[in-house]
């Protein structure tokens, strides 16, 4: 299975975003564009998102409803 979000690098500043490679865009939480992060944040916030993508996908749920147990 694809996963749906990596990290991209950022300009020369150092920080990266998390992009979703499905639209090319960065990843909105709570209506926060998830940008100029240090690697290490973007990189758990990749791993945790495509856990949850998975799981998602692997119940059959609908891209935009909730992710339930």
């Amino acid at each position: 299975m694809a996963r749906r979000y990596e990290l991209r690098a950022e300009k020369a500043d150092g920080t990266f975003q998390v992009a979703d490679r499905f639209t090319g865009q960065p990843v909105h939480y709570e209506g926060v564009p998830q940008t100029g992060l240090d690697h290490d944040d973007a990189e758990e916030l990749a791993d945790l998102l495509n856990y949850l993508d998975e799981r998602r996908r692997a119940k059959g749920l609908p891209e935009w409803g909730p992710l339930k147990r």
